[in-house]
């Protein structure tokens, strides 16, 4: 998903040190329920940046964020399960983040698609190693475009060592979606 213009300027605010500004316009890009400035705005009132740490004000945007998830929003889904992953803000566990991974998956959230497969594929995080389901998860993020995916699947077309055009095409799209390894290895294999 592409962040708003609103979100951006709230990220150049807090770059330039300019907190109160950016919680302000973070909070907005929140209110209109947007999953990773639910976050934000939370993570910033637990560590006061912007205003004084308010730990009550951090668990009510953890809570719209979690409302977010319940009702099915896929990003938010996929953001819950990557913090209970890491334990930011949330508690370590993991059995929650695969949870919620799988529920983001289910939903169609493509990031969560591919690192779905990742794990079934390499037997990540608690999940059995399961190549066909695997490749069932990535197929399904190919289909939607899934920039690291479609790097992924460039990658298979190489012949030899060798680049092939169908995977400079699929590294060509990747790298239109911002993915940066993509446009390393056009450059590293088209010049």
């Amino acid at each position: 998903m592409s962040r708003s213009t609103q979100f951006s300027a709230a990220m150049r605010a807090y770059d330039e040190d300019r907190n109160e500004e950016a919680l302000r316009l973070m909070e907005q890009c929140a209110n209109s329920g947007d999953p990773v400035a639910c976050y934000l705005v939370a993570y910033w009132y637990r560590n006061g940046e912007g205003a004084t740490a308010n730990l009550k004000r951090s668990a009510e945007w953890l809570h719209r964020l979690e409302g977010l998830a319940e009702g099915g929003n896929g990003e938010a889904q996929w953001e819950i399960g990557q913090h209970h992953r890491f334990g930011n803000l949330l508690e370590l566990n993991i059995e929650r983040a695969n949870d919620w991974l799988e529920r983001a998956a289910e939903s169609g959230w493509g990031e969560a698609q591919h690192h779905l497969a990742w794990y079934l594929e390499t037997g990540q995080y608690g999940y059995v190693q399961d190549k066909q389901a695997a490749e069932q998860w990535y197929q399904r993020a190919f289909q939607q475009e899934h920039p690291e995916t479609l790097y992924t699947f460039a990658l298979r077309e190489f012949q030899g060592g060798k680049i092939t055009e169908k995977a400079i095409a699929l590294l060509r799209r990747a790298a239109d979606k911002g993915f940066k390894q993509a446009e390393d290895v056009l450059r590293e294999y088209t010049h």
